[in-house]
């Protein structure tokens, strides 16, 4: 990366603000050699101890935790660099958003996934989930229904519950080892009271690329009965094997006129400790107006700096950081799938077509869940998601995280073949 591309990309002042005066030069000279994959070692193995870390808060006897969905690799050192500069200003106060924040998604998306948005459909959204639940303040009631599509993400669920809502399930249809949706099963659920369908895209745990014709035929019916369409795209970013993310509120006028999307920089730049660093993306201004007044009046629209400054470090112009560690998840997915091809234990890698996330169809081990996870956590010492956690069809199955260095997978691996020799 050169100093023209940075500030092409964020505007000098934009940049300035990122960084004390004088420091620019530096800041650029770093993020060069990174550009040119000279700084980064995805194979470092990362001492946690002494985070916080929620992920190794649950290894509480040697166990290797592939949980969570937050990686074991430094992130981006031109992220980590911007925010160490941001803070030798050493004065943290009050801050506005300023206009780089929205030009940096609007390039990012143009750039990066095809969809030339318009500028006034980016806000701030304070989390993906956090900003979720905010739509549902915006545009539900208490009892009102939100459809959603299993297995799937927990804190969908999860959420839709705690905030007083009921969750429909529309379960997803896995037919020949993939994935797909029930359309037919779909037009019976609406009623009145159904007011959202929440969906994954790409969806979680299994890692699907929902494909332009399946999410324009979803905003059409969506349209058809008056129900909103909440996108949460965190992981749209890390779209594998040259494959493209494709946004739900590109690929039709219903879906623009229906959708609401949620997305940031937290999984692929590896960011989840900076809560808040997200953003919407509402094309009708209805909607917009809506989900703007809520969260204002929660006092939820004032981003901290440092999640400004992540988030517009990290959908610079350069990109050769995330695709290498796009090349090293692929490589990973690789390890995993020669490894239970060469060893029968009666596990099925299903490959994502993007995250760091293998979903494990573990079905003809023969065991009940408690059976399964008793099996991975107490024998073999590894913690995965539970499969069952993501709602109907997660029997059988766990999700597996494997953004960690190769050594640490093939540690894990280890543990699984030797725990099935020494007979479960």
């Amino acid at each position: 990366m050169n100093r023209r591309s940075f500030i092409k990309g964020t505007a000098a002042a934009g940049a300035s603000a990122l960084v004390p005066a004088g420091t620019i030069s530096a800041l650029l000279s770093s993020c060069a050699k990174a550009s040119a994959g000279k700084t980064w070692d995805f194979d470092e193995v990362q001492d946690r101890a002494g985070t916080w870390s929620i992920k190794y808060g649950r290894a509480k006897n040697g166990e290797i935790p592939m949980w969570i969905a937050d990686m074991d690799l430094k992130t981006d050192p031109f992220v980590a660099e911007a925010l160490r500069m941001r803070l030798d200003r050493d004065v943290l106060g009050y801050t506005s958003i300023p206009q780089e924040f929205y030009d940096a998604i609007y390039s990012w998306q143009k750039r990066y996934h095809g969809f030339d948005l318009e500028r006034e459909w980016v806000g701030y959204a304070p989390g993906v989930i956090a900003g979720i639940n905010q739509a549902y303040l915006s545009f539900t009631e208490p009892g009102d229904k939100v459809i959603i599509q299993p297995p799937v993400y927990d804190h969908f669920r999860l959420y839709i519950e705690r905030m007083g809502r009921v969750a429909v399930d529309n379960p997803l249809i896995f037919k020949d080892g993939w994935y797909q949706m029930d359309f037919g099963g779909l037009e019976k659920l609406f009623d009145d009271k159904t007011k959202i369908l929440l969906l994954c895209n790409p969806q979680n745990p299994y890692g699907i690329l929902w494909d332009r014709e399946t999410l324009a035929t979803l905003a059409e019916i969506c349209e058809r009965h008056g129900v909103i369409v909440i996108s949460d795209e965190i992981h749209g970013d890390l779209a594998l094997y040259g494959k493209k993310h494709t946004p739900f509120c590109s690929v039709s006028e219903a879906a623009k006129r229906v959708g609401v999307t949620f997305a940031g920089p937290t999984k692929a730049f590896n960011l989840a400790g900076l809560t808040g660093t997200a953003y919407s993306i509402i094309p009708d201004k209805e909607k917009q107006n809506m989900y703007n007044a809520t969260i204002g009046n929660s006092k939820l629209d004032e981003p901290p700096i440092m999640t400004l400054v992540a988030q517009i470090a990290s959908y610079r112009e350069d990109t050769a950081w995330l695709e290498s560690l796009k090349r090293y998840i692929e490589n990973n997915i690789s390890i995993v799938e020669r490894f239970f091809s060469e060893h029968d234990l009666g596990i099925v890698p299903i490959r994502p077509q993007a995250s760091f996330l293998v979903w494990l169809d573990c079905r003809a081990l023969g065991l009940s869940q408690p059976e399964l996870m008793d099996f991975f956590v107490k024998k073999a010492k590894i913690i995965p998601n539970n499969g069952t956690s993501y709602g109907p069809g997660g029997e059988g199955f766990v999700r597996l995280n494997i953004g960690c260095p190769a050594a640490t997978l093939h540690e894990a691996l280890n543990r699984l073949q030797n725990a099935v020799a020494a007979g479960g």
